[in-house]
């Protein structure tokens, strides 16, 4: 569900910055091809999560993010607008053949979210072997996972900070 939200945002927000704005994008958001306030705010949330990844981690709290939460994850992730999509998107607007733009953000779209599927997919099935391996050691596996989810939430909280600060 992650994977799918993910792809479908980041794709569609191109999509509709071409589409409804294509003359203010150079104007009000920066250089054509890119959203510097949209992608400001999306860093901006992936921190907040990173944040609440390092808490939950120090509370020793993993019972995974949800249906729901995911969703959120990969929506806020999707913020950022692809700059592939939004600059051939913008580039078929102005050669009168939107409908090849569509297609290829389709296409991107779908590139995206098989991508993005297959590596969980490999993900789960590793992360199921590395659990059998250690199913005798239950603790362990708890404080790798609080460990694990720390440092992902620091890394997020890093990058956020240094792509809004510069």
């Amino acid at each position: 569900m992650v994977s799918l939200t993910l792809s479908f945002t980041h794709v569609l927000i191109a999509v509709i910055i071409a589409v409804l704005s294509l003359p203010l994008v150079s104007i009000a958001l920066g250089s054509v091809g890119r959203a510097p306030a949209m992608e400001n705010v999306s860093r901006g949330l992936l921190g907040l999560i990173g944040l609440w990844m390092i808490w939950r981690a120090l509370r020793g709290q993993l019972n995974g993010l949800g249906k729901n939460r995911g969703a959120l994850v990969g929506f806020l992730a999707g913020l950022i607008p692809c700059p592939l999509t939004l600059f051939v998107m913008i580039f078929a607007i102005q050669r009168g053949v939107t409908e090849a733009g569509l297609a290829f953000a389709s296409m991107m779209m779908l590139g995206v979210a098989t991508t993005l599927s297959v590596v969980t997919l490999a993900t789960i099935v590793f992360r199921q072997g590395i659990a059998a391996l250690i199913a005798s050691r239950p603790r362990l596996l708890d404080r790798t996972g609080c460990a694990v989810e720390a440092l992902a939430g620091i890394i997020l909280v890093l990058i956020a900070f240094q792509t809004i600060v510069r």
